[in-house]
């Protein structure tokens, strides 16, 4: 135990230590999230195809050294899938569904960036874990039967809906980024954004759902 408490001490007093002699920078990021879901099930729940949404937020880089930094990061993000079912009937015709899921969540990436420059510019690869805690979101469907279409529109309930708040993931991607200036740069960036929750919280087993998305944004770090 005294070993134990012991590590932990020097392991926080050396990232203090760190930290204390580290460039931090911060700034705004904006981007798309082209979000899909992947869907394990016994039945046929149809083709589950991704859709567009937005996210922006605020990223901090602590840079230890030219070679090594830590980017944590407070976003909103879009999340969900489109979802497409048709089928024949003999007496109705053709039947269609379309249903549009929207999430809102507020995300919270925790990123080690590693890479190295080249002159004003560098590259870096990201990966790390993110929590993310769904605000609200909306259902958008459309059916067609017999050539006549319905929509409709609803907001999502987590607890009626059967769908789980919280989503722990991992990202891991790539950025690019050049110096504008001597306290600043502009960063570009792509990440897989792929989530560990089973979003299902039904009492089906059977039924597991998990986020999955590429996200691509663009932002500015100034430096303290």
């Amino acid at each position: 135990m005294q070993n134990s408490v012991k590590f932990l001490m020097t392991a926080a007093l050396a990232f203090v230590t760190m930290a204390a002699s580290a460039q931090i920078s911060i700034g705004p990021r904006v981007g798309v999230n082209l979000s899909n879901w992947s869907v394990d099930s016994g039945e046929d729940v149809g083709d589950f195809k991704s859709r567009t949404g937005y996210q922006f937020g605020i990223a901090a880089e602590i840079r230890f050294n030219d070679n090594f930094a830590i980017q944590p990061e407070l976003n909103f993000l879009q999340k969900g899938a489109r979802q497409d079912m048709a089928e024949v009937d003999s007496v109705l015709g053709n039947i269609a569904f379309k249903s549009n899921y929207i999430i809102n969540y507020l995300e919270v990436p925790v990123l080690v960036k590693a890479g190295k420059s080249f002159g004003p510019a560098r590259v870096d690869i990201l990966a790390g874990p993110s929590f993310g805690y769904g605000l609200n979101g909306k259902l958008k469907s459309e059916f067609t039967i017999g050539g006549e279409t319905n929509k409709d529109e609803s907001d999502l309930n987590f607890k009626d809906d059967q769908i789980k708040r919280v989503d722990v993931g991992l990202q891991f991607g790539a950025s690019v980024s050049f110096n504008l200036g001597d306290r600043a740069s502009l960063f570009v960036d792509g990440r897989y954004l792929f989530g560990l929750t089973d979003l299902n919280d039904s009492d089906d087993d059977s039924f597991k759902v998990n986020n999955r998305g590429i996200g691509l944004s663009a932002g500015v770090l100034f430096k303290l």
